[in-house]
């Protein structure tokens, strides 16, 4: 799946977005860092330009998944003026997709703008559950059913490209705001060969899925997705290209480097 400018969301679904994890597909926990800039904007966006990074690191814990992500983004505004958007966002969750737990900040040149933390608990696989926050206050939001967490999600969405679907749709909860779940509708591509690229890396030598992923607040009437995302997904969880757009403009990451990470030992 940076409130206001980026969606913690959009970073996490690097596992709906939000791309690696491990699991029974033979995805690599991995570290990525990827340069972002400006791709698109429309009329009325106030932004005249924009660069980064964003990191996204995957261990297996054992017991769990641990995704920790953060991105920083400098936005030039075409008033004058510029700001940097950063957000960090670390999640765990169990490895029968059933358990989450996840805190979420954001922070607007330095001074903390949002802060969202809790956990999620399903009562069963297709089953229902709840979420309970703790910040930015106690309180606590029924999951319907057929509720999915990231790293579930993820899996799934492999499978099914594998599988040779070309739609793939679900209810996924990141804990990443107080928006709720969102409906995620995936597009997957034909499989294609590998993208040129100037990194050398295992991680890259698969070829890739083309994606197209829209993120739909459950708890919102619009037709149109709160922001959608383009990416090229290998089969081992590295997204070796990312578009996320949003309402008035969109932003491109590069993947710049990539690594491996040592499975912990259990």
């Amino acid at each position: 799946m940076v409130r206001g400018v980026l969606t913690a969301t959009a970073v996490v679904v690097l596992g709906a977005a939000s791309f690696a994890w491990a699991g029974p597909a033979g995805l690599a926990p991995h570290r990525a860092i990827y340069s972002m800039g400006l791709a698109t904007t429309k009329p009325g966006s106030g932004i005249a330009a924009a660069s980064g990074t964003m990191s996204y690191q995957f261990e297996d814990s054992c017991d769990g998944w641990v995704v920790e992500n953060r991105i920083a983004v400098n936005y030039a505004y075409t008033e004058g003026g510029q700001a940097l958007s950063a957000t960090d966002f670390i999640t765990w969750e169990s490895k029968d997709g059933l358990h989450y737990r996840f805190r979420m900040r954001n922070t607007r040149d330095g001074q903390v703008t949002e802060e969202v933390e809790g956990h999620a608990d399903l009562k069963g696989k297709g089953q229902g559950g709840v979420a309970k926050f703790t910040r930015p206050e106690n309180f606590s939001m029924p999951l319907p059913k057929g509720t999915l967490f990231p790293t579930d999600h993820t899996l799934r969405l492999i499978d099914a490209a594998q599988g040779g679907n070309r739609t793939f749709w679900k209810v996924v909860f990141d804990g990443s705001g107080l928006d709720g779940p969102y409906e995620v509708n995936a597009l997957i591509g034909k499989q294609s060969q590998t993208l040129p690229s100037t990194l050398v890396s295992p991680l890259l030598g698969s070829p890739y899925w083309p994606m197209h992923l829209a993120f739909f607040p459950v708890a919102s009437p619009e037709e149109v997705p709160n922001f959608e995302m383009r990416l090229a997904y290998h089969p081992n969880g590295v997204a070796q290209e990312i578009v996320q757009t949003f309402k008035n403009f969109s932003l491109r990451g590069k993947l710049e480097s990539v690594e491996s990470l040592p499975r912990r030992g259990c």
